[in-house]
């Protein structure tokens, strides 16, 4: 029914209600002519489209769909809407849910997690499944996409295997480091060219965040570790991850003020390397606008010297201090020993990762790694989930 010369109201079996404006309507158009047959892609003009248009006409067919007829330049043009697409972009219309087009699928919600509760699901799977499978698949992505982190089991030890798997998402993303990466450790090595190559305690980290948008999903593959029964005892070399998300929760629930310090306050991570200055700005904690955490940026390797009026320094220290406190809380922290075959994904900006440290000369490892972006991940995620 119509509400004004501007849009209607379309009612729905479950009396439901939603109002539609006229221009939102022709301007979301699907027939042929405004829609490309192929690519799906968007052929009406928004910008050349009458603000104020309103149809001659309008009926309900016997199908249940709205039909809309419109008078455009002389000509006659005529629109017809499914029931179910509008059912799903009425609810939206007007709601925080509409901003993203991942709401069109049904998504799991993310679960944040400490030590207890990822061991009590450890988020790991064989990689034969994943990689002969798209149940396989499908589950691995979306423990990636639910937990942050992912393990894959008895991966081949050959050299770029890592590449396979990420063939089998998209694509691998290019860094100042090449394709993939090794991080090496053995009795006689070169000089090392960046600290996570040697033996020293890597602190919670997530990597680059200096880039313009760090890489979204990092994986790292096991290809040779120490074998700890040989040895009998820890050598060090521990691989050790957070979930940033649960921190950030934590922070937000017992120390407001602080966290606000920490999604408010803009920091520069830089580093130079390969002759080159990398240098981003940006919060530790990023929010979107309903104050949901979305991102996590955290290295203190790479944390440029903090610029701020005096008086919000020490707000900023004290806010800093108490997320690395709780990080390292070992009931935050999912710790391992990563042996050949294992393969680990994590999502970068929501998942930080470290190392403990190790005596170079006495254990070999071997972790060749590769970064992907992360909408690349999560849309192949999305494509394996039928839409409702």
């Amino acid at each position: 029914m119509p509400m004004n010369k501007h849009s209607l109201k379309v009612i729905f079996s479950s009396h439901e209600a939603s109002e539609f404006k006229y221009i939102w309507l022709r301007d979301n158009c699907h027939c042929h002519s405004c829609i490309d047959s192929n690519s799906k892609q968007k052929l009406v003009d928004t910008a050349e489209l009458d603000i104020n248009i309103s149809p001659t006409s309008f009926r309900v067919t016997e199908n249940g769909q709205l039909e809309l007829v419109w008078k455009e330049n002389g000509d006659i043009h005529k629109s017809v809407y499914e029931p179910d697409w509008l059912y799903k972009y009425g609810r939206r219309l007007g709601t925080e849910a509409f901003h993203n087009e991942k709401d069109q699928v049904q998504l799991p919600p993310l679960e944040v997690w400490d030590r207890v509760s990822i061991w009590k699901n450890i988020p790991e799977i064989s990689h034969k499944e994943v990689m002969e499978t798209t149940n396989g698949l499908h589950t691995w992505l979306e423990m990636i996409y639910k937990y942050g982190v992912a393990i894959l089991r008895n991966c081949p030890l050959d050299k770029n295997e890592i590449l396979k798997v990420a063939d089998r998402i998209a694509y691998v993303k290019n860094t100042i480091w090449g394709p993939t990466f090794d991080v090496v450790s053995e009795p006689v090595q070169s000089d090392p060219k960046h600290l996570a190559f040697t033996g020293r305690y890597l602190e919670l980290h997530t990597d680059m965040n200096y880039r313009e948008k760090s890489p979204g999903l990092q994986m790292l593959h096991c290809l040779k570790a120490s074998d700890l029964k040989k040895t009998g005892k820890d050598v060090g070399g521990k691989s050790f991850f957070v979930d940033g998300f649960y921190v950030a929760k934590w922070l937000e629930d017992h120390h407001p003020a602080s966290f606000h310090v920490l999604t408010s306050t803009p920091v520069t991570f830089a580093i130079k390397s390969h002759s080159m200055r990398y240098s981003q700005t940006i919060p530790v904690i990023c929010v979107d606008k309903s104050g949901e955490v979305q991102e996590i940026h955290y290295n203190n390797r790479t944390l440029a010297p903090i610029q701020l009026p005096p008086h919000l320094v020490v707000p900023f220290y004290h806010a800093y201090k108490l997320m690395a406190q709780k990080m390292r809380e070992p009931q935050s922290q999912l710790a391992f020993h990563m042996v050949p075959g294992d393969l680990v994904a994590f999502n970068n900006r929501r998942v930080l990762h470290g190392r403990t440290s190790f005596d170079p000369s006495k254990l070999e490892r071997h972790l060749q790694g590769c970064y992907m972006d992360i909408d690349e991940v999560f849309t192949r995620y999305h494509s394996l989930i039928p839409e409702h």
